[in-house]
């Protein structure tokens, strides 16, 4: 089994999030008397030093903090890393330009589950730096082929607003619960196909019973694909 190498914190909930679903799968594969786990090392950086940089623009320097515990998780001996975030992929030319440490991109998963399944008009749901950036429609659209779409006006911002207010630090409300479920409607009503939880946190408020089309989770998608990698399937 392969090391696998973990960029987390990004925020802290959905690394625990990532850090059980990579021991139970490898425990599921595994068998036995269910005590495998994961060869597994996280590192991390100050959350509020990369959001504040996300927020002002300074991509170099978010590529430069997570750059930094990418080097940290060659040195610990993982063979691969993850990045435990989606927005974050913004820097990910600057981020994996640190190391020459392979590194799955947190779209391929979704995009290769799309276009085995058939699908070709997906609805996106994640921060604004996600649903506006190209890291992750263009790659969608360029490398997969698919026609992708973001939520609109007030739907939009409130997903937004949720995940750096509450979600980020944990806090779950039936009333932002209620707003992430009308996002997905809108969605679905304007063609989508599959709905993509492009945050990492958004599993955490909302699941597949919240949704009347197929639903990916990233979280979910990534970690399998880290397991995929560790097991070399």
């Amino acid at each position: 089994m392969k090391t696998i190498g973990m960029i987390g914190g990004l925020a802290w909930p959905s690394t625990i999030t990532f850090y059980r679903l990579i021991n139970e799968e490898i425990a599921k594969r595994l068998g036995g008397n269910g005590l495998h786990s994961a060869k597994l090392i996280i590192a991390q950086t100050d959350f509020a030093d990369v959001e504040y940089n996300q927020t002002i623009g300074d991509w170099d320097q978010v590529g430069r903090l997570l750059g930094e515990q990418a080097e940290h998780l060659k040195a610990a001996g993982a063979d691969f890393y993850f990045l435990a975030c989606n927005t974050v992929h913004t820097a990910y030319e600057k981020i994996t330009g640190y190391t020459d440490l392979p590194c799955i991109h947190i779209v391929d998963p979704v995009g290769e589950y799309a276009v085995k399944n058939g699908y070709r008009t997906v609805g996106l749901m994640g921060s604004n730096y996600t649903m506006e950036g190209d890291f992750f429609k263009g790659r969608l659209q360029e490398k997969y082929g698919l026609k992708v779409m973001i939520p609109q006006g007030a739907n939009k911002e409130n997903i937004h607003n949720a995940l750096y207010q509450e979600l980020t630090k944990g806090i779950i409300r039936e009333e932002t619960h209620r707003k992430f479920v009308r996002c997905i409607d809108e969605l679905i009503e304007r063609g989508s196909e599959l709905i993509i939880l492009g945050c990492t946190e958004f599993g955490l408020i909302v699941s597949q019973e919240d949704s009347t089309v197929p639903m990916i989770d990233t979280t979910k998608a990534l970690a399998i694909a880290a397991v995929d990698m560790a097991m070399e399937l």
